[in-house]
């Protein structure tokens, strides 16, 4: 094996010239939607046994008699309770029960946005690059081969040079087409992310609809269980309180049965 030697590839470009590129720009935009869906009912327990019953119901919600699990309560002072995927409020004040459910989804799209930047370059660049080879030709090193790598080199490093003064002498014309890029792609972002928002709103709606039916038979039971033991408290002490009795007071699975006596 001889000596390493190397050839050596210069070229130098003048530049006059008109240029014009396309300027892409990206951006994203993401925004949360957000569904409820309800059901208000009143509870007539006060039309019908007085505000004894509301009383009794009350204390039916907090969990003081046996069977019944309690519900939570906010600083409104309505109690509440998560059923099934949905939430359960009853509303002292008002006598009012509300069936809730509530989905949130984030949407996020990204749109490509492009403009053209164009201006006039004049100037001069030059490049070198060098090739390495061996004068036995030791290990497919030849002459020819270095030559053929250092120029195909050289004019790579030439393209980037004139691109760089490209760049360079016509950096406000980049500038001013890659904001008008910027804008049109957050243009077309914010215009898709209203077309998915109104798609997603449209699914989150069917599926709340499908979270209050599936839940609808569950939610009815536990309502009209508090419900009935809100009637057999009142009774129980409307009957007690009056100088009654409570002969019988038995409860399978939703029925109740009591027997009462009265002076």
């Amino acid at each position: 094996m001889c000596n390493p030697r190397q050839v050596l590839i210069y070229l130098a470009r003048c530049i006059e010239e008109a240029w014009r590129r396309t300027v892409e720009q990206t951006a994203s935009a993401s925004g949360a939607v957000a569904e409820v869906a309800h059901l208000t009912a009143d509870v007539p327990l006060a039309e019908e046994m007085g505000d004894m019953a509301l009383e009794m119901l009350e204390r039916v919600l907090a969990g003081e008699y046996p069977g019944f699990e309690p519900w939570s309560r906010d600083d409104r002072g309505c109690y509440w309770r998560e059923l099934d995927g949905v939430t359960l409020r009853y509303d002292p004040a008002g006598s009012q029960l509300t069936i809730e459910a509530h989905l949130e989804q984030l949407v996020t799209t990204e749109a490509r946005g492009a403009a053209e930047a164009a201006g006039v370059t004049v100037g001069e660049v030059s490049v070198e690059a060098v090739g390495r080879y061996y004068s036995d030709g030791w290990g497919g090193r030849t002459e020819e081969r270095a030559t053929a790598e250092a120029q195909a080199e050289a004019e790579r490093k030439l393209a980037e040079a004139v691109e760089t003064l490209h760049r360079e002498q016509n950096r406000t014309a980049i500038e001013a087409a890659e904001a008008q890029a910027q804008i049109e792609a957050q243009v077309a972002a914010q215009a898709m992310l209203a077309r998915r928002q109104a798609e997603v709103r449209a699914a989150l709606r069917a599926q709340l609809q499908a979270s209050l039916a599936r839940a609808e038979e569950r939610v009815y039971h536990v309502v009209n269980r508090a419900v009935g033991e809100a009637y057999r408290q009142t009774l129980r002490r409307l009957v007690l309180e009056n100088g009654g009795r409570v002969l019988v007071d038995e409860e399978s699975g939703s029925v109740i049965n009591m027997e009462l006596e009265l002076y």
